[in-house]
């Protein structure tokens, strides 16, 4: 199962600060993504560790493009992107690998699925900070794309748990979160909104 809600970590907060987050709301979110494009392994493989520590299994967590370091960690999967290692070469070498990929059009969501992923991250759905300056790709896209595979689509951008109904009635089958829940001042209780949203949508 890829649908649901991943949180994804933003780059931006120490290990100590996200292992936080990450562990309370643990119980709310289907998986979470490690992105932290600046650190070395020898640092991921510390976050690894720590959040495995608190609690969080390891098949619950993915690996932003770092693949030799998944496999290695042992983790559920990875989420690679146009910079990545390419989708079918991943497959090849690693069958049973959860792989996603993220995606800003119709045609790399197509070539995704054809190179065998598992699921793709689209966005931005809406305006959001952490893409200033570009205008959002909206619902009407998102739900073109959805129509366009049989795979899971996950929306990704300015996703917050008011908005959660409406993507997944757009074809969305989870949504991806970032600041939403990371610097949120109660992470416990947003993430029970974004759940319930995501629950919402699939008795819809």
């Amino acid at each position: 199962m890829t649908e649901g809600i991943h949180l994804i970590s933003n780059g931006k907060q120490s290990l100590e600060q996200f292992v936080s987050v990450a562990q309370v709301v643990s119980p709310y979110v289907n998986y979470i993504h490690i992105r932290e494009k600046h650190r070395t392994d020898d640092e991921l493989v510390k976050w690894i560790d720590e959040l495995v520590k608190k609690g969080i299994s390891k098949d619950q967590l993915v690996m932003n493009e770092r693949v030799a370091l998944a496999v290695q960690a042992g983790v559920k999967g990875v989420q690679l992107t146009d910079h990545s290692e390419d989708v079918s070469s991943v497959r090849t070498k690693h069958p049973n690998l959860l792989i996603g990929r993220s995606v800003h059009s119709i045609e790399e969501a197509q070539q995704a699925v054809r190179d065998g992923v598992d699921y793709v991250i689209f966005g931005h759905i809406f305006k959001t900070n952490s893409k200033p300056g570009l205008a959002p790709r909206g619902l009407k896209q998102l739900e073109r794309l959805t129509e366009s595979i049989s795979t899971p689509v996950i929306a990704i951008g300015g996703i917050t748990p008011e908005r959660v109904e409406s993507v997944m009635a757009h074809g969305a089958s989870g949504v991806a979160v970032m600041s939403g829940l990371i610097d949120s001042e109660k992470p416990i209780e947003e993430a029970k909104h974004y759940l319930g949203g995501v629950r919402h949508g699939y008795s819809c």
